[in-house]
């Protein structure tokens, strides 16, 4: 009977892998442009890197210590939008005199310090077994930061698309003719991207999207008379990339000049960020027995996924968890062992040690448009769907923390 179960999963988990694989790289390209940009754009391929290797370290452990077959873990949104506040901060005032190189190699080692944070915060929860106690922080005080975690993607979204910052004082400029070409179809695909996904649920739905939006760009600018040539030069695909891998090696090698001043400074939105995904983890735990009708020890996942963000600090990559997206996705189609998870390593290691040509090739208007999707998505959940779903003094909770 087993290997019978076996052998029939064999398809559905390698597919479900495959597709997990392609969209968890672009997510992982996308995610890497909201901490490198402005003065540290130059550095996107070493940050590309960076995720890269994350979502590798990680895919490698749940193969070994998930308590379950199938089992996505990878780092996630909220804390890399945290970093990407950091880095903006740092680059806008202790930074704004350093080099760039000082700047990657200092926002290199805050990531890695951020994970080993957060490994050992989830470790002591799971270790005191108060992993519970995370659920009653007050819904609108996450709900508030969260839509505000959306806004924020939204305002990278504009500076990776058009190296111009989303407020007041550039909205002559944003809304100009040329400038308006390059932001407003990566937001009209994000929000396309968003509607589509809110009345369809087929696991092809966004793979479909994506690849559809990459050929629609080339084919219209390849009818607008623009060659491959014309288009890296002309800043609109993420390459080119310096020839080789894209693996940054760790980040040990810069500790001796790291400046613990400034990483002091940042330590509130860091403990912010520790909290916000200790509650991430369990609700994606909780919605996780729901799918596959089985009770997770809570307690012992926070200790599983703290051992796994101090792994991944020490390799330089940023916190993760349960992906419950990518781990629903793959039981429905089918998956219902490692198979797939074995599937989705081998190819961010593929990826990761030959793979900067192929990702250079990636429209950067349809990277502008995932991080549109994703802010907005924050923004619909957070901001607008808790119009109905709570009392409307906490609403106004909501409103307030959010501005």
């Amino acid at each position: 009977m087993e290997k019978k179960l076996t052998r029939s999963d064999t398809v559905p988990s390698i597919i479900a892998g495959l597709i997990n694989g392609i969209m968890l790289i672009v997510i992982a390209i996308a995610l890497s442009s909201l901490i490198f940009t402005g003065s540290l754009s130059g550095y996107l391929s070493q940050g590309i890197g960076i995720l890269l290797f994350g979502f590798l370290i990680f895919s490698i452990f749940s193969i070994f210590t998930a308590s379950h077959p199938i089992n996505i873990n990878h780092p996630q949104d909220i804390p890399i939008a945290i970093i990407a506040l950091i880095a903006t901060t740092v680059m806008a005032t202790s930074g704004k005199d350093w080099s760039p190189e000082s700047t990657f190699q200092f926002i290199f080692v805050t990531i890695a310090l951020t994970s080993i944070m957060v490994g050992v915060f989830f470790f002591i929860l799971g270790s005191l077994k108060l992993g519970k106690l995370v659920r009653f922080i007050p819904y609108p005080v996450v709900g508030g930061f969260l839509a505000g975690t959306g806004l924020l993607i939204i305002k990278f979204a504009f500076i990776m698309i058009t190296d111009m910052e989303l407020s007041l004082t550039n909205a002559t400029s944003l809304f100009s003719q040329d400038t308006l070409l390059q932001w407003a179809p990566g937001l009209i695909f994000g929000a396309l991207m968003l509607v589509a996904s809110r009345f369809i649920s087929h696991y092809l739905l966004i793979p479909g999207i994506i690849a559809l939006g990459i050929s629609l760009f080339y084919a219209i600018m390849f009818l607008n008379g623009y060659s491959y040539m014309s288009l890296e030069s002309s800043g609109l695909l993420l390459g080119p990339f310096p020839d080789g891998g894209l693996f940054q090696g760790s980040p040990i090698k810069y500790i001796s000049d790291f400046k613990w001043n400034i990483f002091q400074d940042q330590l509130p939105a860091i403990g912010t960020m520790m909290i916000l995904n200790a509650i991430s983890v369990l609700f994606n735990y909780s919605g996780l027995e729901l799918i596959i009708k089985k009770d997770f020890d809570l307690d012992r996942e926070l200790k599983t996924t703290g051992i796994g963000n101090m792994i991944v600090g020490l390799c330089g990559a940023p916190p993760g968890h349960l992906s419950l997206g990518g781990t629903s996705l793959a039981y429905s189609i089918g998956a219902r062992s490692r198979l797939s998870t074995i599937v989705v390593a081998l190819l961010f290691a593929i990826t990761l040690f030959f793979g900067s040509k192929i990702i250079s090739v990636f429209p950067r208007i349809i990277l502008g448009g995932l991080l549109f999707n994703l802010g907005l998505s924050f923004i619909m959940d957070w901001l607008v769907n808790t119009w109905k779903r709570v009392p409307k003094n906490d609403y106004l909770i909501i409103i307030l923390i959010f501005l």
